[in-house]
């Protein structure tokens, strides 16, 4: 958790059961580097209105053009390469009130999932998914285990949807910076104390900002403004007004 300085929001599916797995025990095969991972919104920008849910798609890619990426709780390590591992997880607190981190002795479990990092304005500052002016709701979890995304393979998937808290939306400019690929690690220290602890192979952007996201996928969104009741009342009249003397005119012209 001290890679982002924010507080996480997540949702992941049950950790299927797997058997302890050796961590001298090498992996099952070769897998992609989490460097040749991308994850990107797929259709950053766009126009919305104010009453409008706004569904956030996302897309995986594994740019290796050779190897797969794999989780796999039947395979040693999970198929992963035990080097991009957590190697220690928070165990609590020691004797004296500081934080316990504890070595991993054995995996015994991995899961993926979907991340939100609290980013933007489409919620209150330090709301994380609750708004106004947003509240998001997470899509059911896409990543089936084992899976596997292929040389070169994308996978696109609906991560959740903003919807209006609070009444139509203000117009302006709405961002979203920061959703990740969520790895949950759970295993065992030498004494037997169980251990959970995250990895995150991929993430659309580390920052909080649009300077610091330059270069990297962010999503935003335009709320348009409307006219509000009485504008749409008096142009409806105007229009009535021209629809009756334009027929008025038709019918003295016959």
């Amino acid at each position: 958790m001290t890679l982002f300085s924010c507080k996480w929001a997540l949702r992941l599916q049950a950790l299927l059961a797997a058997s302890t797995l050796g961590l001298l025990t090498p992996p099952a095969q070769a897998q992609a580097a989490w460097s040749s991972l991308t994850l990107s919104f797929v259709q950053p920008t766009g126009t919305v209105g104010p009453t409008d849910a706004i569904p956030v798609v996302l897309r995986l890619e594994n740019k290796d053009a050779s190897l797969p990426f794999v989780v796999d709780n039947s395979l040693p390590f999970g198929g992963l390469n035990p080097a991009d591992l957590p190697s220690q997880a928070y165990a609590g607190l020691d004797p004296d009130g500081n934080p316990l981190y504890l070595p991993f002795a054995s995996y015994t479990g991995f899961n993926l999932g979907m991340g939100f990092g609290c980013s933007g304005s489409f919620n209150a500052p330090g709301q994380c998914t609750q708004g106004p002016p947003y509240t998001f709701t997470f899509a059911n979890n896409p990543f089936e285990l084992p899976y596997r995304l292929n040389a070169g393979a994308q996978h696109e998937y609906l991560f959740g949807t903003f919807t209006p808290s609070a009444g139509p939306v203000a117009p302006g400019d709405y961002y979203f910076y920061r959703s990740v690929l969520w790895l949950d690690v759970q295993g065992l220290s030498a004494d037997g104390t169980v251990l959970n602890a995250v990895a995150f192979p991929a993430t659309t952007c580390n920052g909080n900002s649009l300077d610091e996201c330059a270069g990297q996928s962010y999503f935003t969104r335009t709320v348009s403004a409307v006219p509000e009741v009485q504008t749409w009342y008096l142009l409806s009249l105007g229009l009535a007004g021209l629809a009756f003397w334009s027929n008025r005119r038709r019918a003295g012209a016959v």
